[in-house]
């Protein structure tokens, strides 16, 4: 199941092989949970579902991995990341079948809160591997690829699991994902996973300490300061998700129907609201595996602070431009510029966590930076829709701008002025 640690090679490939691994791994289990958001909201009447039970459903996952991102850095602290990779696809798969056997609300949210226990194990493994495994310096790189080749499982599951839904029915399509997903549990020795990797040191600090003071065991000004920036990353964290993934993609659907109505008319050719939302939200995936290893790279060449506050920047900008003018013209190019600062911000900050966490505390602190993407994500959702019919997207979209602004003249302040 594990390998010996072996040492960094030189070899300039896209990631060493643990991460791509582990990565298609990733996607692999991806496949139900992905062909969930696309199946369930679409076809509530096969799985015996209300509109407000898919919405609890759908959302469950993301709270329960407030819990659970902590319990797996415990877990991989202690035993590595090799075991609780395979236990994650075992349960990835598990909750799959579920998805397609199952009839009714609790199942189901089960199902889906289980899932959320699998992912919190998968992120942490690739983002260990990431930071751990290769040459030095390319931890934006490793990042990206991971990013990249994991979010093609989305990319599948919604293009293939949509075909197949209408072609063999949507449980039998979930039953098949399910196959595949244990499947992936043959390509685990493949990643040829350290064992030491995410291991804590001998003799670790209490857990508690860990999380609330990262690597920190004593009163010094460079431990303090490193403690700081830790949190500070984590704020960027939360912002980041909360305003793309939970705002913006949240709400591009309501704003493309409310700008255009049921649809509209581009070169003489008709296009359904449907068609024009898929389009928009197609952007963040076409983002997250075409340019991740981009700007994982150039992170690694240009400096983290670099790329981090140009996406914040251009991501501040589009927003307010959007605020401004909210129209299909100007919502189009604006959110592709959101959505690629967006992958950006993911890829450089996960790297600047992973290098800044100490070794030894590594698995704890990315575990709780997760913890922290998750919150922001789950915010952001829950509270886009009532906020854009409440105050207009004008103000939302503003108040976002804002709010991206000020995440980067904080990261500005701790540092680059520091």
């Amino acid at each position: 199941m594990t390998q010996p640690p072996t040492s960094a090679s030189g070899k300039r490939g896209l990631a060493p092989r643990p991460v791509i691994v582990i990565a298609i791994i990733t996607g692999v289990c991806l496949l139900g949970d992905s062909s969930l958001y696309a199946l369930l909201p679409s076809r509530l009447e096969a799985f015996s579902v209300t509109p407000t039970g898919a919405g609890l459903i759908l959302g469950i996952n993301r709270y329960i991995r407030i819990l659970s991102n902590s319990g797996a850095g415990w877990v991989v602290q202690r035993v590595g990341v090799a075991w609780p990779l395979a236990f994650a696809v075992v349960l990835a798969s598990a909750t799959t079948f579920a998805y397609g056997a199952a009839s009714g609300f609790w199942m189901l949210f089960v199902a889906h809160a289980l899932w959320g226990v699998a992912w919190s194990f998968l992120r942490l493994g690739g983002y260990l591997a990431a930071a751990e495994t290769g040459p030095a310096g390319s931890v934006g790189r490793h990042m990206g690829a991971l990013q990249s080749l994991s979010r093609a499982g989305s990319l599948v599951a919604v293009v293939v699991g949509g075909l197949l839904a209408d072609v063999i029915g949507v449980r039998n399509t979930l039953l098949l994902f399910g196959a595949l997903t244990l499947g992936a549990l043959a390509l685990v020795p493949m990643a040829q996973i350290p064992a030491g990797l995410g291991k804590a040191q001998p003799k670790p600090a209490p857990l508690a300490q860990a999380v609330t003071e990262p690597g920190v065991a004593s009163n010094r000004a460079s431990d303090r300061a490193l403690v700081w920036r830790i949190r500070s990353l984590y704020a960027q964290a939360a912002i980041t998700w909360m305003l793309v993934a939970g705002l913006f993609m949240g709400t591009a659907g309501h704003m493309v129907r409310t700008v255009t109505g049921d649809g509209t008319t581009i070169a003489g050719v008709a296009i359904g609201v449907g068609t024009l939302s898929g389009i928009v939200l197609g952007i963040r995936w076409v983002a997250d595996l075409g340019l991740s290893p981009l700007f994982g790279h150039l992170s690694d060449r240009l400096g983290r602070p670099r790329i981090i506050l140009t996406a914040m920047a251009a991501a501040a900008a589009a927003m307010l431009t959007v605020a401004i003018s909210p129209t299909l013209a100007v919502a189009i190019p604006m959110y592709a510029i959101i959505f690629a600062g967006g992958t950006a911000l993911t890829v450089s900050l996960n790297a600047s966590v992973a290098e800044m966490a100490p070794v030894d505390r590594r698995a704890v602190v990315l575990s709780r930076y997760a913890t922290w993407a998750d919150i922001g994500s789950g915010s952001g959702a829950a509270i886009g829709l009532p906020l854009v019919a409440g105050t207009g997207f004008g103000l939302a979209y503003g108040l976002g701008a804002a709010l991206m602004t000020l995440a980067g003249l904080t990261y500005w302040a701790v540092f680059v002025k520091r």
